[in-house]
């Protein structure tokens, strides 16, 4: 079984990707996904989130309030290190287990979607890596579109990640989103017939 790590920035285009190894069959392990299941009402991991930054992180319904806690950590670096030092251990044991599950149910493929893959060292799980890299100025119109902020706030939140130039150089192989999604489209078969053909050569190993 061949497991390969995806990843990518804000508006690079990685979701798009996810979707179209979802529609071919592929298991995904979604980190975000994970880390909210992680994070839902009455968690033990909201309970030490509240315990850490503060009881304002908690709705009046018992919700995560996402943007509160995005603030803090937005402004405090420290901050941000204590919270991935609380949830990366988390992440990556159910990444572990959904690698299990799905080799014990025979998947020749498998797709972790992890955003912060290299910064989180999650690369030891994976057998190659793949990310979906955007030129930096079509990056920063493109969320300033989607989320419509301005120019610096869009460069901050990007400038908050390791870039995608990094990201790119460290890849074993890189989708480039930067023309049409038809072209991406194109990019990604190709990709994906490498892979399987990877995939299966490693099961037969």
């Amino acid at each position: 079984m061949l497991v390969v790590g995806l990843t990518g920035g804000i508006s690079s285009g990685k979701s798009t990707v996810t979707s179209w190894f979802l529609e071919k069959g592929i298991v995904v392990l979604d980190a975000d996904r994970i880390v909210r299941q992680l994070q839902r009402p009455g968690s033990q991991l909201l309970y030490d989130l509240a315990h850490e930054f503060g009881s304002s992180v908690i709705k009046e319904n018992g919700e995560l309030a996402r943007d509160v806690l995005g603030s803090i950590i937005f402004h405090d670096e420290s901050a941000k290190y204590k919270l991935n030092e609380m949830i990366h251990p988390l992440v990556k044991q159910k990444l572990v287990e959904g690698i299990e599950v799905a080799k014990r149910n025979g998947e020749q493929l498998v797709v972790l979607d992890v955003p912060l893959l290299f910064e989180s060292d999650f690369e030891s799980l994976v057998d190659c890596t793949l990310v979906v890299y955007v030129p930096r100025d079509i990056q920063v119109k493109r969320l300033m579109k989607r989320d419509g902020i301005d120019e610096d706030y869009a460069l901050a939140k990007i400038n908050s990640q390791m870039s995608l130039e990094q990201k790119r150089d460290r890849a074993d192989y890189v989708l480039t989103n930067e023309r049409s999604m038809s072209e991406l489209r194109t990019q990604f078969e190709e990709m994906f017939e490498m892979l399987w053909e990877k995939a299966c050569q490693t099961s037969l190993d």
